[in-house]
């Protein structure tokens, strides 16, 4: 399964970059990224008390940023939950007067067999 959506930032390359890279104003309510760079963890949280992490697979700033989904969040009472492995991919490309960003997320093969098990 796929899904992806994009929408148009009016702003320069850069700027949309640190706008991309910050999650709390457009995905969740916190997030911990440390320094953002293949192999390194990101966590995010929601108001509702659930945490997800990630590890950043590619990071080609400031026009592509891909992370992978661990197998698992972790509800408000800190207990692991099931989910499907997948890969988000983001990505900026500079257009006239604005950048379009791109996500993709793709389920990766087996992440649902091996969420279950």
């Amino acid at each position: 399964m796929i899904v992806e959506r994009s929408i148009r930032l009016p702003a320069g390359l850069e700027d949309a970059w640190v706008a991309i890279l910050d999650f709390p104003s457009w995905f969740c309510d916190e997030a911990e990224l440390g320094e953002v760079r293949a192999g390194a963890r990101a966590e995010f949280r929601w108001a509702d008390g659930i945490t997800r992490a990630a590890v950043f697979e590619e990071v080609e700033a400031p026009t592509f940023i891909a992370f992978r989904w661990l197998p698992f969040e972790r509800d408000s009472s800190g207990l692991p939950v099931p989910r499907p492995q997948t890969r988000v991919e983001i990505r900026l490309e500079t257009a006239t007067d604005d950048v379009e960003v791109t996500i993709l997320e793709r389920r990766l093969d087996d992440a649902m067999s091996e969420a279950i098990a």
